[in-house]
């Protein structure tokens, strides 16, 4: 035979003490929330002086411990119906004040009466093969009769009625709510009621008292699926938290129960004090690590708190919105984004001007990262026109209607808000959002600060791309420039190149008008072979050497890849070198360098290192006139390589030093100089992770540039 009555009660006391505790102490601000707290430890206080008064071993303890179990039944037709007018927004009637007026009556009755309320107190159920004898109220006092009859039936049935009522006049989410409320309410109050039957002498058990925990679970799932009183989330967490720790428990029970019944089974009691103390020490042991861990998990996915408005205002002004690489800011912007708002998905999409099309950029959390959206698609059509947001839950509770395919896109992205990003009247982006993490639907607070945080996005993508097209314009430029530079430079590599090549046709006819002329008639044909052979290794030498000039020009020629790689610095300026050389010469220019002979390579794009090297090395020419000097030292210092290019020219005046590395300046005569300019150098240098600065200059004697590179590490070989 069980308590089986008890331990419902039981459990009915320990189900809605928690909901009561969370509810209150995260609710509280809620009016809803904290009536409904009120109501669930009444249950509770039921639950439990039923099941103590069930099971009680005299009479006595059993009078006593009903009371304590009416205390809490006593007032629950005063909190249900004040939470009933509440939830429909009807202002406190007379009539709740006289529920309450009455209940406290009661109250006071029953704890200080001791037969008006209570009556008697009688064992039942003696004789069940099945259930446990109980001690139940019976007779029942004349005013537990009222109470019964009146509050208990009469009022709660009105208060239902009107919840009927105002189910059919309700919209979609309201009925759902009512629904709900009303299968809870209905269960908890006729299963508990049919434990008024053995105070009536209706000697039926009543089983259907397992209601009574069951109605708080129906509750909590219509708090947590539709909003019944917006704490939602707050049990939610309640009862994940709940699941997390009886988890815990398990794992810390098991250890002991496995050293009980298999180490010390049979054990003498301190064989068995031994078992307890090991299993204690496991506990000790792993106590601290799971809560540690139940900690984390609560507060990562659980217990986040309301992510700082501030915090995200200042990240993105100061870490975001000032990055000039646009793939870089979009990216960061997905990352602050998740992280900080703590959102299970983000992307940004931009718009292709020349596909017409929105591309994702960056994403995070989204299901299809290849989505593309084009300009005359529902959602981008909505936000050209309306500049608004779409947000999900809104639609749903406005009970608007999702066309299928806009709704593949939202389940594409696993969106929940989507946010234009608007510029000058034009949608360049759409930002996508999806749930939190905590379940919070996104609030006015939030939209407030996410619809501006959207449009300054906009200006700092706008920027980027701006300043991407400059690079492009930039390299499109220096490209130009570098291959007017050549066609002036083949016209000296000319001589460089034809040299070479007059030098072995020379060699080829004048064997050829021997052999005509009879000169190696009295030569055998080995002689004539070996002479043959010696023509053809000058001819190769040559050719040889023709050929890797046109190399140097052509190689020279070739747009940088943009792709780093390990560069010797000593081979680079030789091949630089070997370009300019000759122009260098006619000018009488004197070249020389002093390379450290271990230095170290650097990580650069190696055609744009040899832009940089040739054009500052040509235009240190240009500076020096006839019969000047340029030296280059390269050196490690510090961690860096050095290279310094001087030149014995005029160097430059003070007024021009500040606009030295301003696009289009120049100090050299007109029609002298590439058109490159400082400018597009120093962004070379800096895209490849360099410096470069004006060293020292002296009117009239000249001029040192400094280009300096980190010594490549490990990292950037595997990079």
């Amino acid at each position: 035979m069980i308590n089986f009555y008890g331990y419902c009660n039981l459990l009915a006391a320990v189900t809605n003490l928690s909901v009561a505790f969370f509810l209150y102490s995260r609710g509280r601000g809620n009016k809803l929330a904290r009536i409904w707290s009120f109501f669930t430890v009444c249950v509770a206080i039921y639950g439990f002086g039923a099941y103590m008064a069930s099971g009680a071993p005299t009479a006595g303890r059993a009078f006593f411990w009903w009371q304590i179990s009416y205390a809490g039944v006593i007032m629950l037709p005063a909190l249900f119906a004040h939470f009933v007018y509440e939830f429909l927004g009807i202002k406190r009637s007379t009539l709740v004040r006289m529920a309450y007026a009455v209940c406290l009556a009661l109250l006071v009755t029953d704890l200080a009466s001791k037969s008006l309320f209570i009556g008697h107190v009688s064992l039942k159920f003696e004789g069940s093969r099945w259930f446990t004898p109980a001690w139940w109220v019976y007779p029942p006092g004349p005013l537990h009769i009222f109470h019964t009859l009146v509050l208990y039936f009469g009022l709660l049935t009105f208060v239902v009625t009107k919840l009927i009522r105002a189910y059919k006049g309700s919209d979609h989410d309201k009925k759902i709510q009512i629904k709900f409320l009303l299968i809870g309410m209905i269960l908890g109050f006729v299963g508990g009621g049919t434990s008024y039957l053995p105070c009536f002498n209706i000697n039926i058990y009543p089983v259907l008292n397992f209601t009574v925990p069951v109605y708080t679970l129906i509750i909590a799932y219509a708090v947590i699926r539709h909003r019944l009183m917006d704490v939602e989330v707050i049990i939610k967490k309640t009862l994940v938290f709940a699941g997390l720790l009886a988890s815990t428990f398990a794992i810390l029970v098991l250890p002991t129960l496995v050293i009980q019944e298999y180490l010390f089974r049979g054990a003498t009691a301190g064989g068995k004090l031994v078992g307890l103390a090991m299993s204690g020490v496991i506990i000790i042991v792993t106590l601290h690590r799971i809560e540690s861990f139940l900690t984390t998990v609560t507060d990562k996915y659980l217990f986040q708190k309301k992510y700082d408005y501030k915090e995200l205002l200042r990240t993105f002004t100061t870490e975001v919105l000032t990055v000039l690489d646009l793939d870089k800011l979009l990216q960061l912007t997905v990352d602050k984004l998740t992280d900080i708002i703590k959102v299970k998905s983000c992307a940004v999409m931009i718009f292709d001007d020349q596909e017409q099309m929105f591309h994702i950029r960056a994403a995070q959390g989204v299901k299809d990262e290849g989505l593309t959206l084009a300009k005359s698609n529902n959602i981008t059509a909505f936000f050209e026109e309306t500049h608004g947001y779409i947000s999900v839950r809104e639609l749903e509770d406005k009970k608007i209607s999702i066309h299928e395919e806009i709704e593949g896109i939202i389940d594409r992205l696993n969106a929940e808000l989507m946010i234009p990003m608007v510029l000058h009247n034009k949608v360049i982006g759409i930002l996508s959002l999806g749930k939190k993490k905590s379940d919070e639907d996104y609030t006015q607070d939030d939209l407030g600060i996410l619809l501006p945080l959207s449009r300054t996005l906009a200006i700092g993508i706008s920027n980027a791309e701006l300043f991407d097209e400059l690079g492009k314009t930039q390299a499109e430029a220096a490209q130009k420039e570098k291959m007017a530079v050549i066609g002036t430079l083949s016209a000296g590599i000319n001589h460089e190149i034809c040299n070479p090549l007059g030098i072995a046709r020379g060699q080829c006819e004048a064997f050829l008008l021997n052999v005509k002329d009879g000169l190696y008639d009295n030569k055998s044909p080995e002689e004539l072979l070996g002479k043959a052979k010696e023509i053809m290794a000058k001819v190769i030498k040559e050719t040889d050497r023709a050929t890797a000039i046109t190399k140097k020009l052509s190689g020279f020629a070739k747009p940088a890849r943009g792709e780093a790689e390990l560069v010797s610095i000593a081979q680079e300026v030789q091949d630089v070198l070997g370009l300019v050389s000759y122009e260098l010469r006619l000018e009488k220019i004197e070249i020389s360098k002093d390379i450290a002979m271990d230095l170290p390579p650097v990580f650069v794009d190696k055609k744009q290192f040899q832009e940089v090297l040739f054009n500052l090395i040509r235009n240190a020419g240009q500076a020096v006139g006839e019969q000047g000097k340029i030296n280059i030292f390269a050196r490690q210092q510090h961690g860096k390589v050095v290279i310094d290019i001087q030149d014995t020219g005029s160097g430059i005046p003070d007024d021009k030093i500040k606009q030295l590395f301003n696009p289009f300046f120049t100090t050299k005569e007109p029609g002298k100089g590439t058109g490159l300019g400082l400018f597009i150098v120093r962004q070379v240098v800096e895209k490849n992770g360099g410096r470069i600065y004006l060293k020292e200059t002296t009117v009239g004697e000249g001029t040192t540039f400094t280009v300096e590179f980190p010594v490549s590490t490990a990292q950037d070989v595997k990079v």
